[in-house]
C-alpha cells in the first residue's frame, strides 16, 4: 500500500513537470512584437469641420484682409454660431468688436457698413438691445445696496413720494380753514370776523407736514454698468511669431507705494423700455426718493405690491396712536444740520 503510494506520488510531480516544460516550450516559440509593431487602443476620432479663424489680432473697425484669417479645423459639435466657413466671405468686412488671435469669426462680429463705426460711435451703443436704452440713475450707498450691485444684476426700481395738499388752480400749498376755532373764538366772547381772520392768520403761518407714499416702479431691470463708462482698452495688432517690443517694468518707489482706494460709483446704468425710461427721467425731475433692490441671480418673475403709507403701516402691523399726553422729547436740530435738495443724494440726509 505504501509502495503504490509512492507510485502516485511520483507520477502526479511527473505530470506537473511536463506541463510546466510545455508552458515554457510555447513561449519561446511564439516571435515577441517588435516595439513598433505593438497594437495600442485606437483612440476614436473627433470629426472636425474648417472655419474662419483670426490669424492675428484684429481691432475693432479694421477690414478684414486675406492675412488676418485663416481656415482652421475646429470639432464639429463645438461649432460657434453664426461662424464662416469660407475665406471670401469675410473679405472685406469690417470688426465690429475686438477679435483676438485664433478666436473664430462669427457674424455678429462683423458688418459691412462703416457708418455703424463712425466717430459718433460708441462702444455702449453695440451691447444695447433693439428694444432697450440705456438710463443713466445716481446712486450712493444706500441706494445701490452698499455698492454690491455689478453689471448683469437685474435690479428693482422703488420710489417714495412726499405729498402735501395743494390749490387744483394755483398749485399752492394749502391749509384747512378750521371752522371749529371759529366758533371757539366767538364763544369766547371775539366779534366773528375778528375770529375769522386771526385763524386765517394762523392757517397761513402753519407748517405743513407731507404725506410719504412709497411703491414699487420697475421690476426686474438690467444693470448695465456701475460707475462712469469707460471704453474698452484697444487690444494692439499681434502677428505670430513677431517680436513684441520689451515694456520697461517701473521700479518699486523707496518704501514701497500705497495701493490707491478705487472711488465709488456714483452712477448706474440700467437697460429700460422707452416708456421705463421716461419713468424714470420723471422721477429724478420731480424730485422723488428713488431706491434700487437687488435681485437673486435666477429671480425673474413678477411679484404684486401694495403702496406703503403711513396709515398701511398702523393697519397691517397693528400699530396703536399713542395717547396724547402733557409732555414730549424735544428735539433741537443744529443750525449747521445738512439739507437735501436733492434726494437723490440722500447719504447726509438719512
Amino acid at each position: 500500500m505504501r509502495r503504490s503510494r509512492t507510485l502516485i506520488l511520483f507520477g502526479v510531480v511527473l505530470l506537473l513537470v511536463a506541463v510546466v516544460i510545455f508552458v515554457i516550450a510555447s513561449q519561446q516559440s511564439q516571435p515577441v512584437p517588435a516595439p513598433d509593431q505593438v497594437s495600442a487602443t485606437p483612440t476614436p476620432l473627433v470629426e472636425t469641420v474648417k472655419i474662419v479663424v483670426a490669424a492675428q489680432n484684429i481691432p475693432r473697425g479694421r477690414p478684414i484682409t486675406s492675412d488676418a484669417v485663416f481656415l482652421a479645423d475646429w470639432p464639429r459639435d463645438s461649432v460657434p454660431p453664426g461662424a464662416f466657413r469660407n475665406l471670401d466671405d469675410v473679405q472685406n468686412l469690417i470688426a465690429r468688436v475686438d477679435i483676438l488671435f485664433n478666436q473664430p469669426l462669427m457674424d455678429v462680429m462683423l458688418t459691412n457698413d462703416r457708418a455703424q463705426l463712425g466717430a459718433r460711435g460708441s462702444d455702449a451703443s453695440l451691447v444695447i438691445p433693439n428694444d432697450r436704452r440705456a438710463f443713466a440713475m445716481p446712486i450712493d450707498q444706500l441706494s445701490s445696496v452698499g455698492f454690491a450691485i455689478q453689471p448683469g444684476d437685474h435690479v428693482d426700481v422703488l420710489a417714495a413720494f412726499w405729498l402735501i395738499d395743494v390749490d387744483r388752480d394755483g398749485q399752492y400749498a394749502t391749509v384747512p380753514f378750521n371752522r371749529n376755532l371759529v366758533d371757539e373764538l366767538i364763544a369766547a366772547g371775539i366779534d366773528a370776523p375778528e375770529a375769522a381772520q386771526q385763524v386765517i392768520q394762523q392757517a397761513q403761518s402753519a407748517t405743513v407736514f407731507p404725506r410719504l407714499s412709497s411703491q414699487m416702479i420697475l421690476q426686474d431691470i438690467e444693470v448695465l454698468s456701475v460707475g462712469e463708462w469707460r471704453d474698452p482698452t484697444p487690444i494692439p495688432k499681434f502677428t505670430p511669431g513677431a517680436l513684441d517690443e520689451a515694456t520697461p517694468t517701473p521700479l518699486p518707489a523707496p518704501g514701497g507705494t500705497p495701493t490707491p482706494t478705487p472711488p465709488r460709483p456714483n452712477v448706474v446704468l440700467l437697460l429700460v423700455t422707452p416708456q421705463q425710461a421716461l419713468v424714470l427721467q420723471w422721477l429724478r425731475e420731480s424730485d422723488a426718493s428713488v431706491d434700487l433692490a437687488l435681485r437673486g441671480a435666477p429671480d425673474r418673475a413678477p411679484v404684486d405690491t401694495t403702496t406703503v403709507t403711513l396709515q398701511y403701516l398702523f393697519d397691517t402691523f397693528n400699530v396703536t396712536l399713542p395717547p396724547k399726553v402733557d409732555f414730549v422729547i424735544n428735539y433741537l436740530p443744529s443750525l449747521d444740520e445738512p439739507q437735501c435738495p436733492d434726494r437723490w443724494t440722500k447719504d447726509p440726509c438719512r
